[in-house]
C-alpha cells in the first residue's frame, strides 16, 4: 500500500502538476480506465481551486491537499480544501441526473463526470471546516 499527501497553492500550475501526477499514478498502478481517472482527478482539483479562489481570503486557505491511497485493489483520491464545499443542491442534482442530462448546464458537469466514471464517490465536511471530495477507481487493465 502507498499513501501520499501533497499540499498545493490554488494556482494553474498546481492544476497542471496534479494532472501530471494523476497520469503517472494511473499508468504506473494500472487503474481500470486511465483517461477517465485523470479527467476525474482534474475535475476535482479545478473545483477545489475555484472554491478557494471564490473565498478570496489570503491565508493558508489558499491551499488544497491532494491525497492518494493505493492498494492492490484500487486507487482512492481525496481533494480537500477550505472552500465553502459543494452546495447540497448540486450534490442532490448529481445523484438524480445523468451526464447526458447536464451537457448544456452552466455548472455541475464535472461532478457528474466523476460520478459516472469512478467506481465510488463521496463528500466529507470535516470538523476543522475543510471540505473534501473522495473518489475511488479499481485497478486493472485499461480497455
Amino acid at each position: 500500500m502507498y499513501e501520499m499527501k501533497i499540499q498545493c497553492e490554488a494556482t494553474d500550475e498546481a492544476i497542471d502538476f496534479c494532472d501530471l501526477l494523476a497520469e503517472q499514478i494511473a499508468r504506473f498502478f494500472s487503474v481500470h480506465d486511465r483517461d477517465m481517472f485523470v479527467l476525474s482527478v482534474h475535475e476535482a482539483v479545478i473545483n477545489s481551486v475555484a472554491a478557494i479562489r471564490q473565498s478570496g481570503e489570503e491565508t493558508e486557505k489558499n491551499t488544497f491537499v491532494l491525497s492518494l491511497r493505493i492498494t492492490e485493489e484500487d486507487v482512492t483520491v481525496t481533494v480537500t480544501d477550505e472552500g465553502n464545499g459543494i452546495p447540497i443542491k448540486q450534490i442532490e442534482r448529481m445523484r438524480e441526473k445523468s451526464l447526458e442530462d447536464m451537457l448544456l448546464a452552466e455548472s455541475g458537469r464535472g461532478l457528474l463526470l466523476i460520478k459516472e466514471t469512478m467506481d465510488d464517490i463521496w463528500f466529507e465536511r470535516r470538523e476543522n471546516g475543510k471540505c473534501a471530495i473522495a473518489m475511488k477507481m479499481r485497478r486493472g487493465r485499461n480497455g
